[in-house]
């Protein structure tokens, strides 16, 4: 929901993928959401500041589409080890 959850999340995904053989696409991929959700936190002042949180819908749904596809990646890894 929003940028703050993400430490949470972002601690369990990196301890399943420690889990798996090294991967470098999902390593990749975990530390590209974790860019898209560094934006997300700068769209979230913004939206406080104006008012206007609309503006962090898109990010958010975004943001919650890569987690779940990176989630089932990271389970066909785990299923495959």
């Amino acid at each position: 929901n929003s940028s703050l959850e993400w430490n949470d999340v972002h601690t369990q995904l990196r301890s399943r993928l420690a889990n798996v053989p090294y991967n470098p696409d999902l390593t990749k991929m975990l530390r590209n959401i974790s860019h898209t959700v560094s934006h997300l936190s700068s769209l979230e002042v913004e939206a406080r500041r104006t008012n206007k949180y609309y503006i962090v819908e898109k990010q958010v749904n975004s943001i919650n589409i890569s987690i779940n596809h990176f989630e089932k990646l990271l389970l066909m890894a785990e299923l495959m080890k």
